[in-house]
């Protein structure tokens, strides 16, 4: 397997180096600008599988593959889909197996050729049941509902939009980075980590209007 998995990377390499892009290859003017709705709707489609050369069936179920060469895969994969701007992004901490399984599963897809706004490779098919898709528990669809599902019209004084703001935030970075959430902490939405004066925490940037420690120079 690992020759057949060494061919396939060299593939799709080439594939990745040699692509037919109009994101990347044309320089538009202001007045040709659309914005991503229009594009989303004008675009024209193309088979990922034509577009990129590579096809689904040479794509190795993951059952057959080592953890090394899926990695070795995924990233290949990932960076070929960069360059036909149908990027493979997820919002969550996904297992590199379950996210190469996602691909492979989809790579028949149509894929939108945008000239001017960014493509996002289909993680499932419509109308497939959240958690029932290729990702299962990681589902991105099942995350979005329940985020949109804590966005109510409620009378909410400031603290406790704050509060929940908080809130929403550390969920998506415990979904999104996993045992490393943590590293990314809200602390503007903390009010434990406000200032003397009840200023939310500034990440060190200081005030927009405190003189500059290094201007001493210009009042000398």
């Amino acid at each position: 397997m690992e020759r057949y998995v060494e061919q396939l990377l060299s593939d799709i390499a080439y594939a990745t180096e040699h692509v037919d892009c109009p994101y990347q290859q044309r320089e538009c003017s202001i007045h040709d600008w659309v914005s991503d709705e229009e594009e989303e709707r004008t675009a024209p489609r193309r088979p990922l599988e034509e577009w990129t050369g590579i096809r689904k069936v040479q794509l190795p179920p993951v059952e057959r593959l080592t953890d090394d060469q899926v990695h070795r895969l995924l990233k290949a994969l990932t960076a070929l889909l960069n360059a036909h701007n149908w990027s493979f992004v997820l919002q969550t901490a996904v297992p590199e197996r379950i996210q190469y399984t996602t691909i492979r599963e989809n790579f028949n897809q149509d894929a939108l050729v945008k000239t001017q706004n960014m493509g996002f490779f289909q993680l499932c098919r419509p109308g497939t049941p959240h958690g029932k898709c290729a990702l299962e528990e990681h589902c991105q669809c099942r995350f979005y509902a329940e985020i949109c599902a804590n966005f109510i019209d409620e009378d909410l004084s400031s603290e406790e939009e704050r509060a929940r703001h908080l809130e929403i935030e550390t969920n998506h970075l415990k979904r999104r980075h996993g045992e490393d959430w943590e590293k990314y902490y809200p602390y503007h939405l903390d009010p434990e980590y406000d200032d003397e004066n009840g200023n939310p925490y500034d990440y060190g940037f200081g005030q927009p209007n405190e003189p500059d420690p290094d201007d001493w120079w210009r009042n000398g």
